[in-house]
């Protein structure tokens, strides 16, 4: 590949997403060409190689390289690396990437085509006049470029602008949106400019306003035929209300995925109302709502007449309360509110979202025991956060819950061959996350991360094959296998996923 092509190949994919690694991609596909005998261009035959083979290629500095290797590798390896463009807050110069990425896709039509889903999760701020505008000049012609895109996200305050919204708007490909709904300061854009999204199928509103909390019953209308995912994170911004849920949910019949974080003037009313009137509702999050909130009577309601059949996933934060006994009760309530679900996923959090708020009292080995025994041939998921649950408790997840992929759990003060025999009976586990905790002098403290590690370590060594993922407090590891001596030898790598793990998306409001 010479002059243009490579000119272009460059420009757009090594310096336009600033990619690079050391491991050498591009050198191992060109092996495997010559080992093989065949040749990168010719024909159907390795076109099909080159797909097969950059399918298992996660990293997109890899996918950078292998766009070096020939024209037929370029072609499919372009296509996986620009499909999913990622920006997390968290990533070394982020929001340089985002105008280069920006002013990639803004000229080269070519690339954008390939885009599918476009996340930027951090964006250039404190701009001078010149500079906002001329970065929204090009978001709006690299949008505009975007003609199969299907899902964007700008979660950052101050990023969006009418022109970026109208032209994502006008995108046909156009299925799923998650904004920061604040419209920000000197009219960057109004609430009215979403009126013209029509025909999605997911909404994600973080923050939103007054002004576009109440817009949304008149939003609900035009997009009551197609919408199947509402998302709604309010925390520092209370305006959802019991009176806007009625006047909206009933027109979203087709909802099958609500969840709500932070609405603190939520109640069990509106809840009710919606579950009356959507029977196929599959996914429902209740996270920090209001204080009001009368799980007995949404759970009886439900119970009595049997709703919730298809429900397979909830996601609950237990209200703050002093008493154990209350505890219980709650967690006596949700168990009845699942009567009648094919629960798969089950998620729970302490209120609050610090550690410090870990509460020594933690949850029941009973109430644990009622909800496995109730679910336990279909949950994949458990998730118990924030709240300490006895290794016992553990153990009876991974026995009894045959189908078991993905276990979220706070422990204190287990040793590591126990917490081992514990997790050895999870079959299918393929992703767990512990936070291990430490009772110093009546206190609560995470352990130290070299101690959490080597626990970890002992129990991958000890899980099953199925074991893909393991981590504790902030930290996340590959399990990677080896062959020695005719022994399987297991061992904690570095995360090189695409996906960012769980783990690291999960706080609440």
């Amino acid at each position: 590949m010479r002059g243009a092509d490579a000119s272009k190949v460059k420009h757009g994919v090594i310096s336009g997403l600033k990619l690079a690694s050391h491991v050498s991609m591009a050198s191992a596909t060109t092996s495997f060409y010559k080992k093989s005998g065949l040749s990168p261009d010719d024909g159907s035959e390795a076109s099909q190689t080159a797909r097969n083979l950059l399918e298992h290629v996660e990293q997109k500095a890899q996918l950078a390289r292998c766009c070096l290797v020939s024209k037929t590798c370029c072609s499919y390896a372009r296509i996986c690396l620009y499909e999913w463009i990622q920006v997390y807050t968290w990533y070394t110069g982020a929001k340089q990437r985002v105008w280069m990425i920006l002013e990639t896709l803004a000229s080269a039509p070519h690339l954008a085509f390939h885009v599918k889903a476009l996340e930027l999760r951090d964006f250039p701020t404190h701009l001078s006049f010149d500079e906002r505008h001329r970065i929204v000049e090009l978001a709006t012609q690299a949008i505009s470029n975007c003609i199969n895109l299907r899902s964007c996200s700008c979660t950052r305050d101050g990023t969006l602008s009418t022109r970026m919204l109208q032209g994502l708007a006008g995108l046909k490909s156009l299925k799923e949106l998650e904004i920061n709904a604040k419209p920000g300061a000197f009219g960057a854009w109004t609430p009215e400019d979403l009126l013209a999204f029509q025909g999605l199928q997911s909404l994600t509103l973080i923050m939103p306003a007054r002004s576009v909390v109440e817009l949304l019953p008149e939003w609900s209308a035009k997009n009551r035929d197609t919408l199947e995912s509402l998302v709604i994170i309010c925390k520092s911004t209370p305006y959802l209300s019991d009176e806007i849920l009625r006047n909206m949910l009933p027109l979203l019949w087709n909802l099958r995925r609500l969840h709500l974080a932070g609405c603190v003037k939520v109640t069990e009313s509106s809840i009710g109302n919606f579950l009356v009137d959507n029977l196929q509702v599959r996914s429902l999050a209740l996270e920090t709502c209001s204080p009001r909130f009368d799980m007995n009577a949404l759970a009886s309601a439900c119970a009595s007449h049997k709703r919730l059949q298809f429900l397979t996933s909830i996601s609950l934060t237990m209200p703050p309360s002093k008493e154990s006994s209350q505890r219980q009760k709650w967690l006596g309530d949700v168990i009845l509110l699942l009567t009648y679900s094919p629960l798969e996923s089950f998620q729970l959090y302490a209120s609050g979202g610090v550690d410090e708020s870990i509460s020594f009292e933690g949850i029941d080995h009973q109430a644990i025991k009622e909800l496995v025994d109730s679910h336990a041939s279909t949950l994949r998921r458990i998730g118990i956060q924030r709240l300490i649950i006895t290794v016992e408790s553990l153990a009876y997840m991974c026995e009894r819950c045959s189908q078991l992929e993905e276990l979220f759990t706070t422990l204190c003060g287990v040793g590591r061959h126990t917490l081992a025999q514990a997790l050895v009976t999870g079959k299918h586990l393929r992703n767990v996350h512990l936070t291990l905790m430490t009772d110093v002098a009546g206190e609560m403290r995470p352990l130290h991360p070299v101690t959490a590690q080597e626990i970890c370590q002992h129990v991958a060594r000890n899980c099953g094959d199925s074991l893909q993922l393991i981590g504790s407090q902030t930290r996340v590891w590959q399990v990677k296998r080896s062959v020695s001596a005719g022994q399987i030898i297991r061992t904690l790598g570095p995360y090189g996923g695409r996906q960012i793990p769980e783990q690291f998306l999960m706080m609440r409001a």
